[in-house]
């Protein structure tokens, strides 16, 4: 029985079909024509350039159109794709095979495991040999298992970090769970229970919730509902977006519209820290992940340049700061010698 969420166009009549529940190939092909109208529909509006020696001969394949969708796409050839605008939806590649790369808001990051948020501007180059599995899932989605979480909805669309990191154990368990679902998905088992395909996409975005940082991690954590946080998630928007611009407390309170003292006490009440704290532990992620991506090869730089861009100008106090956090030194970050990475401690 056919999805009424699902949609492919069919190549002979160049109309829109329905697909059915289960595994089914969208387009097999080089016909752009018919391609890219196709990626436009299931994704967003994008351009993607064939770059590569080898013609098109792309795949596309929807393993699960439920609230949460499910895909493998590979285009056969050596191809640039960017976004026309920004997507509307959360994509997490879980996997790849071949060589590529990905490009977020003018950062390098890796191409899989990775969660792009809505709005980001991306890049993404793939050889002719690579294949990605990803999934897809509604801003909306997101939006109510934050407030069944902590008892209001984000005012804007939350952001995760791009890269998971599968060394650390929530992450692991998330992406194994993520793939198990779209391996069941494509055997076509979920048509036959659609009430437990709901709970199960349900799950998979709460555990994102969990095992992926974004800047409401701390509270989810806590599982306490907060409390008049229209203030307080302005306050947190504004941390995250100027993070790496020196600001202080007077702007961060003047961005939520509320006094200094009024700021304070809620960032005491809800995050058990203080603007500066979480301000802090915003900024040493940062800087942790470029000092990883340096470690990786994905990125140049030095420890130096990392604390400063991410407003540490003191390279003593960022080494503490750092070393509280990740029970480790930058320096040994950087040169890639830690085997046991931690999540940042709750500033305080």
């Amino acid at each position: 029985m056919a999805h009424p969420d699902a949609a492919y166009l069919d190549a002979g009549a160049q109309a829109v079909v329905p697909v059915p529940a289960r595994g089914h190939e969208l387009y097999r092909g080089g016909d752009q024509s018919l391609l890219h109208p196709l990626l436009d529909a299931h994704f967003t509006r994008h351009a993607m350039e064939v770059v590569g020696r080898r013609p098109l001969d792309a795949r596309f394949r929807v393993l699960h159109q439920g609230a949460v969708k499910a895909y493998d796409l590979g285009y056969g050839t050596d191809v640039v794709i960017s976004p026309a605008e920004p997507p509307a939806v959360y994509i997490v590649r879980l996997e790849h095979r071949g060589r590529a790369s990905l490009n977020v808001e003018g950062r390098t990051q890796p191409f899989s495991p990775s969660v792009v948020n809505p709005g980001q501007v991306v890049v993404a180059r793939w050889d002719a040999d690579t294949a990605t599995r990803m999934l897809c899932i509604p801003r909306q989605l997101v939006t109510r298992a934050v407030r069944d979480q902590i008892g209001e909805a984000p005012e804007e669309p939350l952001a995760f970090q791009t890269a998971f990191d599968p060394r650390i154990p929530e992450a692991r368990t998330w992406l194994r769970v993520a793939r198990r679902f779209t391996e069941e998905a494509d055997s076509g088992l979920f048509a036959q229970s659609p009430l437990a395909v709901a709970h199960f996409e349900l799950a998979l975005v709460h555990g994102l919730l969990a095992a992926q940082p974004h800047r409401l991690s701390e509270p989810i954590r806590r599982s306490a509902p907060i409390r008049g946080t229209g203030p307080l998630q302005r306050a947190l928007a504004y941390c995250e977006a100027h993070a790496g611009t020196p600001i202080s407390v007077a702007d961060i309170a003047a961005a939520a519209r509320v006094s200094v003292r009024t700021l304070q006490e809620q960032f005491r009440v809800h995050l058990d820290t203080t603007p500066m704290g979480h301000l802090r532990r915003i900024r040493l992620a940062g800087a942790h992940a470029d000092l990883v991506a340096v470690a990786q090869g994905r990125a140049s730089g030095t420890v130096t340049g990392v604390a400063a861009a991410w407003g540490f100008p003191e390279r003593r106090h960022f080494a503490a700061h750092y070393r509280a956090a990740y029970h480790r030194s930058p320096s040994q970050t950087i040169g890639g010698r830690a085997t046991d990475p931690h999540r940042p401690a709750p500033a305080r």
